[in-house]
């Protein structure tokens, strides 16, 4: 809890999205200073806390973070800090569940067919929703390439499918 604080305590401008318009991940050309990746490293791992228990909307950004966990640059630090500004904006977001609205089981899924130019890799989340509140969700790089559009979706259709039954 403490490493969400310091995140807060850095930041100033509030911001309403978890990722600016311009992002874009590149990896690092250089060697990251030892110092600065443990900092890199706890705050991802800080943001990862939440999505685990309370965030499911910062779940794609989060991912993205992590994906430059080995090599981290300034760059990739300054998205994080955007996302903490996200998340102070957003502070008074709750999980919601209307035991009256009597809806059943919801989900809905998506994924990005071949986003990840490096890998080649989709982009896939789903979450699932009971008397309209979130009850699970999922964002992740999918584990194998989708050679078709229909082929991405039919996996994260699959994953999200499994976490119904």
């Amino acid at each position: 809890m403490e490493k969400v604080l310091v995140c807060f305590n850095v930041v100033t401008n509030s911001t309403h999205t978890p990722l600016s318009s311009e992002f874009s991940f590149k990896p690092n050309e250089k060697q990251c200073d030892p110092k600065f990746h443990q900092k890199y490293q706890q705050l991802v791992g800080s943001l990862m806390y939440l999505i685990i228990g309370s965030r499911p909307d910062i779940g794609f950004a989060v991912v993205k973070l992590a994906q430059q966990i080995a090599n981290p640059s300034n760059n990739h630090y300054q998205v994080g800090l955007y996302l903490c500004r996200y998340l102070l904006s957003t502070c008074r977001y709750w999980l919601v569940y209307n035991g009256l609205s009597n809806e059943l089981l919801v989900a809905y899924s998506d994924s990005d067919w071949g986003q990840d130019h490096d890998h080649c890799k989709s982009t896939t989340g789903y979450f699932t929703m009971l008397a309209q509140g979130i009850t699970s969700w999922l964002s992740r790089k999918q584990k194998s390439i989708a050679l078709f559009f229909t082929e991405a979706k039919y996996m994260i259709l699959s994953d999200c499918s499994c976490q119904l039954v």
